[in-house]
């Protein structure tokens, strides 16, 4: 393939998974190139993986450097967007302070680049392409080794000061039988990925279902078992588990819908791909009920749609919005489109 007109790179970077693709900024992906991260090569590592990838992406399309109008990157971390700085990765070393928008000009050669954290670039995809196509404004909430949230109000990122928002996830929540015996602690802490898998080998430790479920492999449980577990029984060490973070999230989610009015709310990340009854459920009840009364009804609750893509679906809509392609989003609505 061999493509005429200019298009848009996109890149996500992830404490797990890199990809990079090729589109229009219109919901469409030409092609992906995806990538374990090596965490043990640091982010030097990393760097070097995206400019092998980005030369297999040009050979695979035929692409010269000029055809790319401007790139969009989705980073799995805080970032100095104005700047374009990573601000840290908790994850991999190396990235503190790095500035990945000038390298990524000087080394791929395109002009026009543009740095967001990767849950405001997931919700800007949700936004334009996904679960929140049409509307505004969309709160994402991504819960998945950690719990980070966007918001988008008519198509764009609400940027805060300029060093991010939304970070749902530091959230203090004040919950009986929390990890934490200090206090209240944060709803990462309780709701994440992260967070079920170490309540779960905490009960494990000590034997029973779960333990079982995963075969006696104390390594092997984590929060799919802890699904399992409460689909299996109900009143089990699971359901347990997952009735803490649900209730956590549930008030998190009160808060923010009590604060922002969003029209959507989209719940993504791994977690999120429990079977209803047990995630996105539980949590519109909780939200419900606590949400402040004269907005009941205003807003829905939904799982994520754009998948694995969703990072670099947002990265290109950023690209395209750098490279001068305007906003190519209908223009949001509070009704349904």
């Amino acid at each position: 393939m061999n493509a005429t007109a200019p298009g848009f790179l996109g890149i996500e970077i992830g404490g797990t998974k890199l990809q990079l693709g090729f589109g229009r900024g219109d919901g469409g992906i030409d092609a992906i190139e995806r990538r374990r991260v090596q965490p043990e090569h640091g982010a030097e590592g990393i760097r070097a993986q995206i400019v092998e990838m980005f030369k297999t992406l040009r050979r695979r399309l035929d692409l010269r450097p000029d055809q790319f109008a401007a790139a969009g990157i989705g980073f799995g971390g805080p970032v100095d967007s104005a700047r374009g700085i990573v601000t840290v990765s908790h994850q991999i070393e190396g990235w503190a302070g790095f500035p990945l928008v000038d390298w990524a000009r000087e080394t791929l050669k395109i002009d026009h680049v543009v740095l967001q954290n990767d849950a405001d670039t997931a919700a800007l995809g949700e936004a334009r392409f996904g679960a929140g196509k049409g509307l505004s404004p969309v709160l994402y909430v991504n819960s998945g080794s950690g719990i980070g949230g966007g918001l988008v109000i008519d198509g764009r990122i609400y940027p805060g000061s300029g060093h991010g928002a939304l970070e749902i996830g530091h959230l203090r929540i004040d919950l009986p039988g929390a990890p934490s015996e200090s206090g209240p602690t944060t709803l990462e802490e309780i709701a994440s990925g992260w967070a079920i898998d170490r309540a779960a080998k905490g009960l494990a430790e000590w034997g029973g279902g779960l333990l079982e479920l995963a075969g006696g492999d104390l390594d092997s449980v984590d929060a799919k078992t802890v699904a399992l577990s409460a689909q299996q029984d109900p009143d089990g060490p699971g359901a347990e588990i997952l009735r803490i973070a649900t209730l956590a999230m549930g008030i998190a989610l009160a808060h923010a819908v009590t604060l922002l009015a969003p029209r959507r709310v989209v719940l993504g990340g791994g977690v999120s791909l429990m079977d209803e009854s047990l995630w996105l459920l539980p949590i519109r009840k909780i939200v419900d009920e606590r949400v402040f009364p004269p907005f009941r009804g205003t807003f829905e609750i939904v799982t994520a749609s754009l998948g694995e893509s969703i990072v670099l679906q947002g990265a290109l809509a950023l690209a395209a919005d750098e490279g001068g392609g305007g906003r190519l989003n209908t223009r949001p609505s509070n009704t349904e489109s």
